[in-house]
């Protein structure tokens, strides 16, 4: 491969303004200021601490989920007993509204990254307050809707012919919503063991395509980081 296609660079790294991005789909993905403070008013506080499971795939809930300080893995486990990461929850996003609305199971497993703080509202409390307050339900269909967009983008990456493309579509993917500026690019927070998972690769498959990345000088691998050089 002596050059990276251009379907494969994608845009995100051209003239990129990583801190309007990050900004941008952090208030998109998360809920508006007066909804979040509606539901501190009715919710109840927990404290997680990193590793614990705050929700396991196919357990019947009866509460809504607000993050309000730290990080939650959300992933669920292949039939081969492998871990496939789907994304990070931040803080302002809310879970567990299909499962609340539907009277379902909650769909994947929900661990706790770092100690964080979850906000806990019970149905009976959200659908009162969906009643009184229309612009709470409108922002929560809004949150719904957003999460339907990040399933298939999901999606769509994992069915890319090649691990190469998957691999960077990943990194593209993260770049959105769990990334900070640097000198010369982009820092997503992401381990390489995170992303094998995400690519549904092995480690050692997914290191050597990094390893491929920087050698043509699109990224920069670090501790539990990589970075996407702006070029």
């Amino acid at each position: 491969m002596n050059s990276v296609p251009p379907a494969l660079r994608g845009s995100h790294l051209k003239n990129i303004d990583v801190m309007a991005l990050s900004q941008s789909w952090a208030e998109n993905s998360a809920l508006s200021p007066s909804t979040t403070e509606a539901l501190l008013k009715v919710g109840v506080m927990r404290q997680w601490q990193t590793g614990q499971v705050v929700l396991s795939r196919g357990q019947s809930i009866s509460v809504a989920l607000l993050l309000v300080k730290g990080r939650m893995r959300v992933s669920v486990t292949t039939l081969d007993g492998e871990e496939q990461l789907l994304r990070w929850m931040l803080p302002g996003e809310i879970s567990g509204l299909s499962s609340v609305f539907a009277d379902t199971t909650y769909p994947a497993d929900l661990v706790a990254a770092v100690p964080s703080e979850v906000l806990q509202i019970e149905r009976v409390k959200l659908l009162e307050l969906i009643g009184q307050d229309a612009s709470v339900a409108v922002d929560l269909l809004r949150i719904l809707g957003l999460r339907i967009n990040q399933l298939f983008d999901t999606l769509a990456d994992q069915v890319m012919p090649t691990l190469e493309k998957r691999v960077w579509a990943t990194l593209e993917r993260i770049a959105k919503f769990n990334s900070v500026q640097v000198p010369g690019g982009v820092q997503l927070r992401v381990s390489q063991a995170d992303l094998a998972q995400a690519v549904m690769a092995s480690r050692q498959r997914v290191n050597q395509q990094l390893r491929r990345f920087q050698d043509k000088g699109l990224i920069r691998l670090g501790y539990r980081n990589i970075v996407l050089l702006r070029t």
